[in-house]
């Protein structure tokens, strides 16, 4: 399991700390010290000379977040999970220092758990394979059934959500633990007929053009994408003609991603917009 550089670049500001008290703050000494631990056995700490050490052949002084993503990105991948977890256990909620760092790897298709002390890292095994299917009818089973083979994540752009089948596949799969985010638009239909959200992580919102937010997608394990004309909606099971395009790969994937968070302004995603923009099997 690789863990990219636009992530790493992530995991710099958490190593750091100082952002609210989640995470541990360390000066200039303790992350030389953090990562003399971690391999980097030459690297010192000169407080008469600049302080952190120069990276490569510069002579201008190396600032805290410059040091860090150095090593970080040269950083071994075993000592890289020892950092991972010396973070969690030294942040001051590891429940919610597991979900901040889970935001950051899931683009790199890994997620953690944390059960009675012990930190597992989970992978996605990534289908080479590119697989497609076209529904339509019984869309909402072709959605269901995507939704119950989903393991890590679940991300989801709807224009209109009225269909209480679809969400209780959804709320079985959050009680599994699975990552569940949900953006649909701001309007009359969902406000008055849509589903209860109030247990998911989820925003309404209107369109980024001054438009509407018409989307209609789900990425599944930041693998599968499920897109089409279908909102899931009664209507559109029942009365309308609609279609559903389910493809397995993982670029076309990314790009869905992508757009899911150009749509969401909550700050539970903030930490996935900066791996975005910054730049196994289970």
């Amino acid at each position: 399991m690789k863990i990219s550089n636009a992530s790493k670049e992530v995991l710099a500001d958490f190593a750091i700390g100082g952002d609210g008290n989640l995470w541990k703050s360390r000066s200039g000494s303790q992350l030389v010290k953090l990562f003399q631990n971690l391999g980097f056995r030459d690297d010192k700490y000169d407080s008469g000379n600049g302080g952190l050490p120069k990276l490569g052949n510069s002579k201008l002084n190396t600032s805290k977040s410059n040091y860090v993503k150095d090593r970080i990105c040269n950083i071994t991948d075993a000592n890289l999970r020892k950092l991972v977890e010396q973070l969690i256990a030294e942040s001051s909620d590891k429940q919610e220092a597991i979900e901040l760092l889970n935001g950051v790897l899931a683009m790199d298709n890994i997620q953690l758990t944390y059960n009675d002390g012990i930190i597992s890292w989970v992978g996605v095994k990534i289908n080479p394979k590119i697989e497609n299917e076209v529904a339509f009818k019984e869309n909402e089973g072709k959605v269901i059934d995507a939704i119950n083979k989903a393991k890590v994540s679940i991300l989801v752009a709807m224009a209109w959500f009225t269909n209480e089948k679809i969400k209780d596949a959804l709320n079985k799969k959050r009680l599994e633990g699975l990552r569940i985010e949900i953006v649909i638009f701001k309007d009359g239909v969902n406000r008055v007929h849509g589903v209860d959200l109030s247990e998911f992580d989820h925003i309404e919102t209107r369109g980024t053009r001054g438009g509407i937010m018409h989307n209609k997608f789900c990425v599944i394990d930041n693998q599968k994408v499920l897109t089409g004309s279908y909102n899931w909606t009664t209507n559109a099971e029942y009365k309308n003609d609609e279609n559903v395009f389910i493809t397995i790969d993982n670029d076309t994937a990314t790009k869905y991603l992508s757009r899911f968070f150009s749509n969401s302004n909550k700050s539970f995603f903030q930490i996935a917009i900066k791996v975005f923009f910054s730049n196994s099997k289970i």
